[in-house]
């Protein structure tokens, strides 16, 4: 398990572009540039130059992923965030979560090192980045899941995708062997007394990255479509003024847990300690979803925002 803690570099879905960006039109020094991409200055000089002979600056920088870009920096600024990536937003919004978890596993893949351990959410947008993710051998890494599981194990149960990304970087993976959500806050409080719940909360704690996604209060939100809770609690909630579902816990629009005794009947690690991993990751897009990411962005304090660009530019209208 790793001890040393340290901020990651900033990331973006182009980085020769933002190099660009970030020299060209903000005016950092290649000193700073090499600080923030945690590279050497040199490989800073080389990647500019290459963007002179390639045609990707000439007076402006022409590249296509300018745009994105430009969109990453703004989320940046805006939310004091140390790295953005956003994807076009697709056609079709039924390939948006495959096109954020194409990001997600690009992200993991540059990441990810050894001795590194994430700690990782379930849902639709984290499991469809589970066909991009390349097998690869970390040493001495791990996988903690953040969720409870679902004792019909489909796609959408979250430990799914704990289990799956530990196999691709052949890691153990550490569970919370326990149902997401109990009818009990007793049977709960007991359930964590266990040691071995304990141990994985202890590992969740002193994760290098957390990587989680965020639900907004509709219908047909993963949490309630699935059943994971009753549809019948939609209403009740709302009244209470949730806006997002985040690891199955309800927050309100500050992301703070709302006051309904469901929340006292999840079996997650809690938000408090997610929010003190030393990079949070936040993985999800759609205009439906702005409330929710805005939430979730107070409630983890997240670091990285992964999103596309239609759900980026509302983010930024909208704060």
């Amino acid at each position: 398990m790793s001890t040393t803690k340290r901020r990651a570099a900033m990331v973006s879905s182009d980085l020769n572009v933002k190099t660009a960006w970030l020299y060209y039109v903000e005016g950092l020094t290649q000193e700073q540039i090499a600080e923030k991409l945690d590279v050497s200055r040199v490989k800073v000089m080389r990647t500019l130059a290459a963007c002179v002979a390639e045609g990707v600056v000439v007076t402006t920088i022409t590249a296509p992923t300018s745009g994105q870009i430009e969109l990453e920096r703004a989320l940046e600024a805006r939310f004091g965030l140390h790295g953005a990536v956003v994807v076009p937003t697709p056609s079709g919004t039924e390939h948006l979560e495959k096109a954020i978890g194409h990001a997600v596993a690009l992200y993991l893949g540059e990441v990810m090192q050894d001795g590194m351990t994430l700690a990782i959410g379930g849902g639709a947008t984290l499991h469809a980045s589970l066909a991009f993710l390349v097998r690869r051998r970390l040493k001495d890494g791990s996988v903690v899941g953040l969720v409870g599981g679902l004792p019909h194990s489909q796609w959408v149960n979250p430990s799914i995708v704990a289990a799956k990304v530990a196999d691709m970087f052949e890691v153990d993976s550490y569970q919370i062997t326990a149902p997401v959500m109990v009818h009990d806050p007793v049977l709960r409080s007991l359930l964590w007394e266990q040691p071995e719940l304990q141990d994985v909360r202890r590992r969740a704690a002193n994760a290098d990255i957390a990587l989680l996604t965020v639900g907004e209060m509709g219908p047909d939100a993963t949490i309630f479509r699935h059943r994971i809770a009753p549809p019948s609690l939609l209403a009740p909630l709302r009244a209470r003024g949730a806006v997002a579902n985040l690891l199955c816990y309800f927050v309100d629009a500050e992301g703070k847990m709302v006051d309904h005794e469901v929340n006292e009947r999840v079996v997650a690690i809690d938000l408090e300690t997610v929010a003190s991993v030393p990079n949070v990751v936040l993985a999800a897009g759609g205009k439906h979803k702005v409330d929710a990411i805005l939430a979730a962005l107070k409630a983890v304090r997240a670091g990285v925002l992964i999103t596309d660009s239609e759900t980026a530019q509302t983010l930024i209208d909208r704060s």
